[in-house]
């Protein structure tokens, strides 16, 4: 099928030929007839990468009344950056509908401009739900003549705590309005959603074999956490072209990974929650312009960022669920382009990488990470490269040149070589500080020893009643680890981190998932910014043997 089938209007033909688009993908193909065609409900389960995006777009495009400058829709997603990315699409498509305005909304940056924007009259509005609730209560924003809401990435608004930002611009909304819903997936949150607000909604899915991209190529590397820093640049320095996204599952973790890599001379910077909406914006504008090749995110700083061509996704930090894991491999192996998407697990996470292959029916295959002499021979191939492409009949235009041939002229044929020889050492295997030597044929052991220490954590904690005494207890019963092989012990209000051996840690995550802790079914997370401290023991020790211990994890009998 091509658009041209779907009966749009000329203008929008028009811009998608511009941009190079013939032919719908499966979402876009069986939601945008079925929008244009009925007022209803809708439910659209999608991933990102799918064209979810032009499938609500183009529909909304089509029904708008040109004629009035009421705000008839509005899309509410979850992260500034997904904002403009959407209002950037959608601009895109219009760009022939000269008298089609869409506006974006969110915070971080003034809203002043914003309220003039809305007062001289959108049709389409574009908004984060913070601040189009802000707009709503100044009486900035207008709904009353509001024909559709879209909720993109829906789960992730929920995820994010927006609930009731979201029930309140529902509640401002008039009873005819339509919704149109776009998740990654159908949790409790969503159907509850679907329950209070929409009516009789028709649903789509795309079929899982669609889901991610046919063109990336998966794989995953077991890497303690402590090496993986030196994973990640051999990773990178065997590929030359590298241009893409590393993902930390925490903000304190991507910076971190952030400044190692810049300090060790790669073009590198990081991209998270903290920053301010001016900082976000400069970081992200500087990557599509490709000033830097290498963008360290958290999951919700990265959505919303397209970029064609990137080449890499890394995932540092495992994500925290299956869903995560495609929206990050999604942003490589985009438009007819090849991808490589590489994760770091520990042992301990095996199951999980046997779970996605399994849910999203796809190919992960293990990878090694690469050798000091795979590097050293990437290196000699760029080297070679250079050699080939040099112009040597345009050296001899600038006079510099002629200067430069003078002195060398009257250099012995054998000194000259080793001359040449030292230039492209200094050029292409000038060692950075990644623990790779280019100097010594020993390569530094990147798998995980039993006896090395890790850090895992479990989601409970004080506020669940427990005390350390519990854990240790829990750990015990449940795992068979002995106090005494347990190096530490930590209780948070929500958290509990335990440190152990690299052996014991896999069969503590193994064997206390699911069961009960503190009246909560627990579940076991490898801790991302663990350091370990030379070796050095620092551990709460057990409560004295005196003390009745609680066993208020066991269940009843």
């Amino acid at each position: 099928m091509k658009f041209t089938d779907l009966s749009l209007l000329p203008e929008i033909i028009q811009a998608l030929e511009k941009l190079g688009f013939e032919s719908p993908t499966e979402i876009q193909e069986k939601a945008i007839p079925l929008l244009l065609e009925k007022n209803i409900d809708f439910h659209g389960q999608a991933q990102t990468g799918t064209g979810k995006t032009l499938a609500f777009g183009i529909p909304l495009l089509q029904l708008i009344d040109r004629s009035s400058k009421n705000t008839q829709a509005l899309i509410i997603a979850p992260t500034r950056e997904l904002v403009n990315q959407i209002t950037q699409s959608m601009d895109d498509a219009a760009r022939f509908m000269k008298d089609v305005a869409i506006a974006p909304v969110y915070g971080g940056v003034s809203i002043v401009n914003q309220i003039r924007q809305l007062k001289k009259g959108v049709q389409i509005v574009v908004g984060t739900p913070g601040r189009l609730n802000d707009h709503l209560k100044r009486g900035t924003l207008q709904l009353k003549n509001l024909k559709t809401i879209v909720l993109d990435e829906a789960d992730i608004m929920l995820d994010m705590g927006f609930k009731q930002e979201i029930n309140d611009i529902l509640k401002h909304a008039p009873k005819s309005k339509t919704i149109w819903l776009f998740s990654a997936t159908v949790k409790k949150g969503i159907k509850d959603l679907m329950k209070s607000h929409m009516h009789n909604p028709a649903s789509l899915r795309v079929s899982k074999s669609d889901v991610g991209s046919a063109n990336t190529e998966q794989f995953f590397s077991i890497v303690p956490q402590r090496n993986r820093i030196v994973a990640l640049m051999r990773f990178i320095d065997v590929a030359p072209d590298f241009y893409g996204f590393v993902f930390c599952r925490t903000k304190i973790l991507t910076g971190q990974v952030a400044e190692t890599l810049a300090k060790a001379g790669y073009t590198a910077l990081a991209l998270h929650g903290d920053m301010n909406q001016v900082q976000r914006n400069k970081v992200i504008k500087r990557f599509k312009n490709k000033e830097f090749s290498i963008l360290v995110a958290t999951d919700v700083a990265a959505r919303g960022i397209d970029v064609a061509d990137a080449t890499h996704v890394v995932n540092f930090s495992f994500p925290e669920d299956p869903e995560s894991y495609v929206h990050r491999i999604g942003r490589t192996g985009r438009a007819g382009k090849k991808g490589i998407a590489i994760t770091f697990i520990s042992r301990s996470e095996l199951r999980l990488i046997s779970m996605i292959k399994r849910k999203f029916n796809i190919d992960i295959q293990a990878l090694d990470v690469p050798s000091t002499q795979e590097i050293m021979s990437v290196r000699v191939s760029q080297a070679q490269q250079y050699l080939d492409s040099l112009n040597i009949k345009d050296i001899f235009e600038h006079n510099i040149m002629k200067e430069l041939h003078t002195l060398v002229q009257g250099i012995p044929q054998e000194k000259l070589v080793k001359v040449v020889v030292k230039l492209l050492h200094d050029s292409y295997f000038k060692e950075k500080e990644n623990g790779v030597s280019f100097s010594s044929s020993k390569d530094v052991s990147l798998d995980a020893a039993d006896h090395e220490m890790q850090e895992i954590y479990l989601n409970v904690g004080s506020d669940d009643g427990i005390s350390a005494e519990d854990v240790f207890d829990f750990v015990e019963e449940y795992a068979k680890v002995s106090s005494d092989q347990l190096q530490k012990v930590k209780l948070l209000k929500r958290r509990c981190y335990i440190v152990s051996t690299g052996k014991a840690i896999t069969v503590i995550m193994n064997k206390v998932r699911g069961k009960k802790l503190g009246g909560r079914r627990v579940m076991a997370f490898v801790s991302d910014d663990y350091i370990p401290q030379g070796g050095q023991r620092s551990r709460e020790r057990r409560p004295a043997r005196g003390r009745r211990p609680s066993r208020r994890f066991k269940s009843k009998k």
